[in-house]
């Protein structure tokens, strides 16, 4: 495994066949998650949540560019479950996003990477300000749905994609 940093705000990680072997992972099989426990070992660090990941599965070697998100994150807030799913459709997979379920409303937590606003969030929600605190809040009272992948987690049960 060898860690290159790319600026002050990004890295990459390179996972060889032997270290894939030694965890019984398939690079062309491996999810936002399975990257966010391969980083979060690599780092000694109990929450990626405010990283977001682009993965490149090779034949026999992974690589993964591990972005640093902005630390305070963006909270979106939706009716219903189907208002919720039609927004994380529109984020990327591999974005820093949680979801949470909290007094009949779904608050979803996103870290941008480029520090701006996602603003077609707001067709499905609305966008609601809060400090970063607030997180913490939603981690003790809310039900967590998703935490730290939520656009790919979700989006693997709702949004599968074909093979065809």
């Amino acid at each position: 495994m060898d860690i290159q940093a790319i600026g002050s705000r990004a890295f990459a990680v390179y996972i060889g066949e032997p270290e894939l072997h030694k965890r019984h992972i398939e690079p062309r099989n491996v999810t936002v998650s399975t990257a966010r426990e391969l980083v979060r070992n690599v780092l000694d660090c109990p929450d990626t949540g405010t990283v977001s990941l682009e993965l490149f599965p090779g034949r026999h070697e992974l690589l993964i560019f591990v972005r640093r998100s902005d630390g305070e994150p963006e909270f979106y807030e939706f009716t219903d479950l189907e208002a919720a799913l039609s927004a994380l459709a529109v984020l990327p997979r591999d974005a820093a996003s949680s979801l949470y379920y909290l007094r009949g409303v779904y608050i979803l937590a996103v870290w941008p990477c480029d520090g701006a606003r996602i603003q077609s969030l707001c067709e499905f929600g609305r966008a609601v300000k809060r400090p970063p605190a607030y997180l913490l809040h939603l981690r003790e009272h809310g039900a967590a749905i998703a935490d730290g992948d939520a656009a790919e987690t979700l989006g693997h049960y709702f949004f599968p994609v074909s093979d065809s």
